[in-house]
């Protein structure tokens, strides 16, 4: 007798399971119909609630979970190869670190595959679409770095949703660069005089420009008592030239930095990391470029750690 393969061997028990299950389905009073339907059905609201069958859903999170490990791990060795920046400040706000976080943005990293009504699968493909992208592109893209001054000193006002945040952004890490750039910060209130201006401009403004942008006019003349925030990012060249190149589109959308004794500002190179000795040079130059005017507003060279958590 010929020995059988094993692929026979496989088919032959393949078709006995099958047989087995449409003989119990038959004692249990479910017709071949019966079941395609409630299969049908099955996948029909798996694919409703979650945006596939739960395998396949399992599937997409088990690899966009993988993805988003390799990203972590990413920003965690740039974290630790940075160690630490510095920025030159009048602030007196303490610092105790500062968060990186890559270049793109992603959905949240945390999944329950138990929530009813998302579709995991989009949202899935989503992530792992953006990550890649990020991977293919770090060089360019690179690394945003943060510091948040804490409950208290919020000046970041979105007038959508009424809601303040006091996070700064002070870098953008980068290989692709090769030239150093600086980023200034200011944090200011408005004179009486500056408010009333304001004031008097959005009340004038038509009203079709608050519906289009989602906003009213008490919304934003509120608005106007708050911390107010401005920055501008510049060339080593214009700072060694001490004056700021604003021509063209750039000289319409550059917000003006004029420093005044009562404003809260930071001095940051922003696209590299800098050792003490080089960055204590650069401040020089930035104090004779911007508080030339404001000789009594002095500042602070100041380190923070790099933490990614």
């Amino acid at each position: 007798m010929k020995k059988e393969t094993i692929g026979f061997l496989i088919f032959k028990y393949g078709i006995y399971v099958i047989l087995g299950g449409l003989l119990l389905m038959r004692v249990c009073g479910y017709s071949i119909e019966e079941f395609i339907h409630s299969y049908k059905a099955k996948n029909e609201m798996e694919t409703i609630h979650y945006g596939g069958s739960v395998s396949e859903v399992n599937k997409y999170i088990e690899m966009r979970n993988k993805k988003v490990e390799e990203l972590n791990y990413l920003i965690s060795e740039k974290a630790k190869q940075l160690n630490s920046i510095l920025y030159y400040t009048n602030d007196t706000t303490k610092i105790n670190s500062a968060k990186i976080r890559a270049n793109r943005e992603y959905r949240s990293q945390y999944v329950n595959p138990s929530q009813i009504g998302r579709n995991y699968i989009a949202e899935s493909e989503e992530t792992l679409r953006y990550i890649n992208e990020f991977q293919k592109k770090e060089d360019s893209l690179g690394y945003n770095i943060f510091i948040d001054r804490g409950k208290g000193n919020e000046f970041i006002a979105n007038i959508f949703e009424k809601k303040l945040s006091s996070t700064i952004h002070l870098k953008n890490i980068n290989k692709k660069d090769s030239k150093n750039k600086y980023k200034v910060i200011q944090l200011y209130y408005y004179s009486d005089k500056a408010k009333q201006r304001l004031t008097e401009q959005i009340e004038n403004r038509k009203a079709t420009w608050f519906v289009a942008v989602g906003t009213t006019p008490k919304k934003e003349i509120a608005l106007l008592d708050e911390i107010q925030f401005s920055t501008t990012v510049f060339t080593e060249e214009e700072l060694q030239n001490q004056k700021l190149n604003h021509n063209g589109l750039k000289s319409l959308f550059a917000p003006s930095v004029n420093l005044s004794k009562e404003s809260t500002f930071y001095f940051i190179c922003y696209n590299k990391k800098m050792d003490k000795l080089t960055f204590s040079k650069k401040a020089e130059l930035f104090k004779t470029m911007f508080l030339k005017k404001q000789p009594t507003l002095e500042g602070k060279i100041k380190s923070v750690k790099v933490n990614f958590d």
